[in-house]
């Protein structure tokens, strides 16, 4: 699955569950393979609306994690109830 591209500066949000890093579709519940992917991403005009939309969301919902990616589909960064989380580079 991949994230969708979009107009420039917009952003896209994908939920999982934190313990098992299962993707959730917009209403919360499971995605399964087969499924529509539409129902997983949801849609910011830009990374602030789509960062703070992640860090409430987080403070209600722990069990859940939240990832952000560019207009470009590129990851930027992804948050759990720790905080933000850190990848190790691949140089």
């Amino acid at each position: 699955m991949k994230a969708p591209l979009l107009e420039e500066n917009k952003c896209s949000i994908l939920i999982a569950e934190y313990a098992t890093g299962h993707v959730s579709k917009k209403d919360l519940t499971l995605f399964h393979k087969g499924d529509n992917e539409e129902e997983v991403y949801q849609f910011f005009e830009n990374f602030d609306n789509a960062e703070s939309f992640i860090l409430n969301f987080i403070k209600s919902k722990p069990q859940f994690e939240c990832s952000i990616y560019n207009h470009n589909g590129e990851h930027l960064k992804t948050f759990d109830i720790t905080g933000e989380r850190k990848f190790a580079k691949n140089d």
